[in-house]
C-alpha cells in the first residue's frame, strides 16, 4: 500500500509540475470533455488550444516527411522541423491566424487569433520558448488539468 501511495503521489506531482502557467490575463474556457482535452485558454483576443495527434512511435518515422505531411494536412498549412525535433507551422484558416507547435509525442499546441500583430508574435515566441524551457528541465509541457466539480 505504501508503494502504491508513493507511485500515485509521484505520478500526480509529475503532471502538476509539467502544467504550464499561461501569460497574465489568460483564462480557462472549459470544453465539454471532463478531462480538459478540449479546454482553451484565452485573454479575449488570443486563444491557446491543444490537439492530440496520432503519431507512430518509431523514431525513423518521426524523421520521415510522412508525419509532417499528416500534420500539414490536418492544420492546412506547411510545417517545418526544428533542430530540437519540434514541428512548427503558421498559416491562416479563413480569417483566423494560427501558429502551431507539435512535439515529438504528437501533441499539438496552437495559438490562434483574428489579429496577426506584435502581440500574436510575442505569444508565439512565448509558446516556443516555454516549451523548450520545460523540455530542457525534463518536465512535461501540458495544459493545466481541470478537476471536475461534483
Amino acid at each position: 500500500m505504501k508503494y502504491l501511495f508513493c507511485f500515485l503521489f509521484l505520478f500526480y506531482t509529475a503532471n502538476t509540475f509539467g502544467q504550464i502557467s499561461f501569460p497574465k490575463g489568460f483564462k480557462l474556457i472549459a470544453g465539454d470533455n471532463l478531462t480538459g482535452e478540449d479546454d482553451r485558454y484565452s485573454n479575449g483576443k488570443y486563444v491557446f488550444a491543444t490537439y492530440p495527434l496520432f503519431r507512430p512511435f518509431e523514431d525513423d518515422i518521426w524523421k520521415d516527411d510522412q508525419f509532417k505531411k499528416h500534420v500539414a494536412d490536418y492544420f492546412g498549412f506547411p510545417f517545418y522541423q526544428t533542430r530540437d525535433s519540434l514541428l512548427w507551422g503558421t498559416g491562416k484558416k479563413g480569417d483566423v491566424y494560427s501558429y502551431v507547435i507539435v512535439d515529438k509525442g504528437g501533441q499539438g499546441f496552437e495559438l490562434y487569433s483574428r489579429y496577426n500583430d506584435a502581440d500574436f508574435a510575442h505569444h508565439s515566441k512565448w509558446l516556443l520558448n516555454t516549451m523548450r524551457e520545460y523540455r530542457k528541465k525534463g518536465k512535461l509541457f501540458i495544459f493545466p488539468m481541470r478537476v471536475p466539480k461534483e
